[in-house]
């Protein structure tokens, strides 16, 4: 091997360790003390929501309404999740893995019991008028966001060699929210029949179902999403001072805290509501765009090999390696030239150029089998488009 061959294989290692693409996710580590912990605090979460759901037997409609209905909520959300991840999707094990914590550990193992204490004490100190009003905005934040966050942490003690950088804080944040934001809902759907006192059963769930539905996105998928961009990067920037990795991590909390904070005020004034909507907007775009193109550089190295040997062109790196703007771009050009068959059959190509950068990360290899068949699909597509034609 000429020491060229040997520098491009170190940068390949260091870029998959940076990806943490390659290390697998396990539910049991007899051997770490945190797996205990968290199966231990999701047990605990687990008989609390149990019982939540056993007092609301006597609602049995709006019970299978909640439960029905969150669960083709998680539909969409996690086909969302999983197909924005452009390069690799998330291990299913290690998205599960926050998925509980964010459903049955943040909301009612920390978050209630949390909310209760600061509520109390604003009570205390404030006026009747300040409390209903402003104690949700001031509250809900502080303590749903640092529940999540834990989740996060622990996350990263679970799957250390993977929860390595933004790109997976961003993904893994969203779905801890996801957990918090679909068993709240059930708990919310639930309870609504009391205000009737449960002579409207559907009625009252199909109100809460809409109205807590209709704005899902600017909820908690949205707001751990963009407090996990920071802590991630918080775990990858290693080159940059800890002052500096402290502070991105902060600002990306505190920029989930506002955008949750001002959404909860909507009580007090419902301006706020509007204002939630836009920092959300913005806060979601930033940590996407910010996670997303330091992801994009590690594709560029491990492809470079093929790239060499003309298995995947420049243009086609160019495509899959930038913004996706880019990608557009470069098949609407294909499209315009050559008509709609030949962008399809180059959408497959670029498709199967990030299967082939997934697999020579997940295997640390060149020439691993799922390799080998991410080339061999890309060879296929390319020789049906010089037949003019896509089987």
């Amino acid at each position: 091997m000429t020491s060229t061959a040997k520098s491009e294989d170190t940068i390949r290692k260091a870029a998959i360790a940076r990806s943490g693409w390659s290390y697998p996710v396990r539910f049991f580590q007899p051997h770490n003390p945190a797996c205990y912990l968290y199966w231990l605090l999701v047990l605990k979460g687990t008989y609390v929501f149990s019982g939540l759901l056993l007092s609301s037997a006597i609602y049995p409609t709006a019970l299978f309404i909640a439960l029905s209905s969150q669960a083709l909520y998680c539909l969409p959300w996690i086909w969302f999740l999983t197909h924005k991840d452009r390069y690799e999707r998330e291990p299913a094990k290690l998205a599960l893995l926050g998925f509980l914590w964010g459903g049955l550990v943040a909301p009612w193992v920390m978050a209630l019991p949390g909310n209760g204490a600061i509520l109390s004490l604003i009570a205390k100190l404030a006026s009747f008028d300040f409390y209903s009003h402003w104690s949700p905005p001031i509250t809900a934040p502080i303590v749903e966001e640092s529940s999540k966050f834990v989740g996060l942490i622990m996350l990263s003690l679970l799957a250390r060699n993977h929860v390595r950088n933004a790109y997976d804080g961003f993904l893994l944040g969203a779905f801890v929210g996801l957990g918090f934001q679909v068993f709240e809902n059930v708990s919310y759907i639930v309870g609504a029949p009391d205000a009737s006192f449960g002579s409207q059963q559907v009625a009252d769930a199909f109100q809460v179902l809409v109205g807590r539905t209709s704005v899902g996105f600017w909820s908690h998928s949205l707001f751990t999403a963009v407090a996990g961009t920071g802590f991630g990067y918080f775990l990858e920037a290693k080159n940059r001072s800890f002052g500096h990795r402290l502070a991105v991590l902060v600002g990306f909390f505190l920029l989930a805290c506002l955008a949750h904070g001002c959404w909860d005020a909507i009580i007090g004034f419902i301006g706020f509501g509007l204002m939630g909507i836009v920092i959300g907007t913005v806060a979601i775009l930033l940590a996407w765009r910010f996670s997303e193109q330091r992801q994009r550089k590690f594709v560029r190295v491990l492809l470079a090999d093929d790239v060499a040997n003309g298995i995947v062109t420049e243009a086609e790196l160019d495509a899959i390696s930038n913004r996706p703007r880019n990608r557009r771009a470069y098949l609407k050009e294909i499209k315009s030239s050559s008509g709609s068959e030949a962008a399809k059959r180059a959408g497959l190509i670029l498709d199967a150029a990030i299967d082939l950068a997934a697999a020579i990360a997940s295997t640390d290899s060149l020439d691993s089998p799922a390799a080998k068949a991410a080339r061999a699909e890309i060879a296929r597509v390319r020789g049906a488009a010089q037949l003019g034609r896509l089987e």
